[in-house]
C-alpha cells in the first residue's frame, strides 16, 4: 500500500511540474532571453557612460548604494498601492480580512521587500569584491532588478509574471553569483583580508 501510494505522489509531482513547464516555460525562456540580452548589452555599453574608478571596496559599495535608489522605486510602488487599496476601501490599517485587494498588496508588498533586500544584499557584496574597471555590471543589473520587479507586478494574476520573476531572478543569482566567483577564485583570505575602507 505504501509503495503504490507513493508511486501515485511521483506521478501526480511528474504531471505538476509538467503542466507548470507548459504554462510557464515560454514565460522562462522569454525571461532568459530579455535578462542575457540586456546584460550583453551594457556589458557593451555601460562603459562609454564614464564609470568612475573607484579604489577602495567602500567607494565601490557607496556607488552601488547610489544605485539602490533605482530599485527602491519597486518599494515606494508596492507601498502606495497598499495606501491606494485602503483609501479605496476605507480599510483600516491593521485590518485586511474579506478583503482580496488589500490582502493580494499586502503579499506583493512582502515579496517586493524581499527581493529587494536579497538582491541590494548580493549587489553590495558583489560591490565590494568588484575591480574598479568591472562596476559598470552594477547599473546593468539595478535595471534588470527593476525590470522584473514592473513586470512581475503587472501581471500578478497572469502566468507572464514568470517573466518578471524570472528577470528578477537572473538579477540576484548573477549579482550572489559573480561574488562568490570573485571571493572564491582569488582565495577567500586575499578578498577578505586586505579589504580596506579607504
Amino acid at each position: 500500500m505504501d509503495n503504490s501510494s507513493s508511486s501515485s505522489r511521483v506521478k501526480q509531482t511528474a504531471r505538476t511540474i509538467e503542466f507548470e513547464l507548459k504554462q510557464n516555460g515560454p514565460y522562462i525562456l522569454a525571461g532568459l532571453g530579455v535578462s542575457g540580452g540586456l546584460l550583453l548589452l551594457a556589458n557593451r555599453n555601460i562603459p562609454a557612460i564614464g564609470i568612475p574608478i573607484l579604489s577602495s571596496a567602500a567607494d565601490r559599495v557607496a556607488y552601488a548604494l547610489r544605485w539602490t535608489g533605482l530599485e527602491g522605486i519597486s518599494m515606494v510602488t508596492a507601498i502606495w498601492c497598499v495606501i491606494g487599496v485602503r483609501s479605496k476601501y476605507g480599510i483600516e490599517p491593521t485590518s485586511s480580512e474579506g478583503n482580496h485587494h488589500l490582502q493580494m498588496t499586502q503579499r506583493i508588498l512582502t515579496n517586493t521587500t524581499e527581493s529587494f533586500l536579497a538582491f541590494t544584499a548580493a549587489k553590495l557584496a558583489l560591490a565590494s569584491v568588484l575591480e574598479s574597471n568591472n562596476l559598470r555590471i552594477i547599473p546593468a543589473l539595478s535595471g534588470l532588478f527593476i525590470l522584473g520587479r514592473y513586470t512581475f507586478d503587472a501581471a500578478i494574476n497572469h502566468p507572464a509574471r514568470t517573466f518578471g520573476y524570472t528577470i528578477n531572478a537572473v538579477a540576484t543569482f548573477t549579482a550572489y553569483g559573480l561574488f562568490l566567483y570573485k571571493l572564491l577564485s582569488g582565495g577567500i583570505h586575499s578578498n577578505l583580508l586586505p579589504f580596506s575602507l579607504r
